[in-house]
């Protein structure tokens, strides 16, 4: 992968154009206007099979390209990304896919709306209230030996705080907050499956399930798998199951 300095970047909106293409950028703005234009007039047909099947390829195309922009992200060194961004290609591209990079603070006006606010295609059929979800597995273990049965461990996957527990050779994960006051769980003990607050006395939760022992709120858990290659994944924007045994 090129080094970080072999980037060219812009450093006013006036600049010409630095990262050299098929097309300049007012035809990159006139080709997102077409498809957003031709997304809108597909929104408007009437319901039926063949609408309900061409959604169901383009959220199939765009989970493609959302996994792979993802994956190479993660090989950008630090601060490459922020450099190539400045590209109004790249920057569109990274827009549509949550993979922006953070500012450090959020600032006080109000940010403003996407210049193509019906793409990315999820956009065109999901409410706008509500917050759309893209399951994807994480790794925090190269191999599961890193983590020695009867600890827990604090690490971050993806902006959270998570507690990664094992016992014997079941492994879970949950969020490193406790649910009396969100204050960190960096520091917590494993005792079989329990799970014990460094902060609050008697604050005990069932890393199985996430439930407060005794009563009161509970902490989110993630799946957890292994993988072909035996590292140890964490899910994320999926469904938790707890898995406890029958009785």
């Amino acid at each position: 992968m090129a080094e970080a300095d072999q980037f060219t970047t812009t450093e006013s909106a006036e600049s010409a154009q630095t990262l050299v293409g098929f097309m300049s950028n007012d035809d990159w703005d006139a080709l997102l206007a077409n498809v957003n234009g031709l997304i809108e007039q597909m929104d408007r047909l009437p319901a039926g099979e063949v609408k309900t099947a061409v959604f169901e390829v383009l959220d199939g195309i765009d989970a493609i390209h959302r996994e792979a922009l993802r994956r190479l992200v993660r090989l950008f060194k630090e601060g490459v990304l922020d450099k190539v961004v400045s590209d109004p290609a790249i920057h569109t591209l990274m827009e549509l896919y949550d993979l922006l990079p953070q500012p450090l603070e959020e600032p006080v006006a109000e940010k403003p709306k996407h210049k193509f606010p019906t793409i990315p295609i999820k956009t065109v059929h999901v409410a706008p209230s509500v917050k759309p979800r893209y399951p994807h597995w994480v790794p925090v273990l190269n191999l599961i030996d890193e983590l020695a049965s009867g600890v827990a461990k604090e690490f971050v996957v993806d902006d959270i705080p998570m507690a990664l527990c094992r016992r014997e050779d079941q492994f879970f994960a949950l969020e490193s907050r406790c649910a009396r006051d969100q204050s960190s769980m960096r520091g917590a003990t494993l005792s079989g499956y329990t799970l014990t607050c460094p902060n609050h006395s008697g604050c005990h939760y069932d890393v199985r399930q996430g439930t407060r022992i005794g009563g009161g709120e509970k902490i989110a858990c993630f799946p957890v798998k292994q993988d072909e290659n035996g590292r140890l994944l964490v899910g994320l924007d999926m469904d938790f199951t707890p898995s406890l045994p029958g009785f």
